[in-house]
């Protein structure tokens, strides 16, 4: 997704969790498209700790900016997640893992969290076009 500077840490923030829902929604379709495919390692993304990790800790004392020429403290910079092969607990006879119950569990769950993440980006730009273009009350 493109840089959206102008949105802030926050925009940022919600444009690159956008791109990894998307990228965690391509691996389980592909996994889905393989359920029958001999010797097909189900695959997962995972993101969430490298995301967490990029982003300030709570408990710590936000930063004052004294002056505009500081930099921002706050969401450090898109990060990327990791493909993993996964094995299930009951392997199939012809050494495929795709669990499809686990795989259409994974979808509605990650579908529910990017529609949250989009509809949040697309709050925040409305605002964003509200008062640029001076429609506030």
């Amino acid at each position: 997704m493109a840089e959206l500077s102008l949105l802030g840490p926050a925009g940022s923030f919600e444009a690159n969790l956008l791109d990894l829902r998307q990228q965690r929604q391509e691996i389980i379709a592909s996994n889905v498209a393989n359920a029958n495919t001999p010797g097909y390692k189900a695959r997962r993304f995972e993101f969430e700790n490298v995301l967490k990790d990029a982003l300030p800790p709570k408990d710590e004392l936000p930063m004052a900016r004294t002056s505009s020429q500081h930099l921002p403290v706050g969401y450090a910079a898109p990060v990327a997640g990791e493909v993993q092969e996964v094995e299930t607990a009951i392997p199939k006879g012809d050494g495929n893992s795709v669990d499809m119950e686990q795989e259409m569990a994974q979808q509605a769950a990650n579908q529910l969290l990017y529609n949250f993440a989009a509809q949040s980006l697309t709050g925040r730009i409305s605002t964003m076009r509200m008062l640029i273009s001076g429609n506030v009350q």
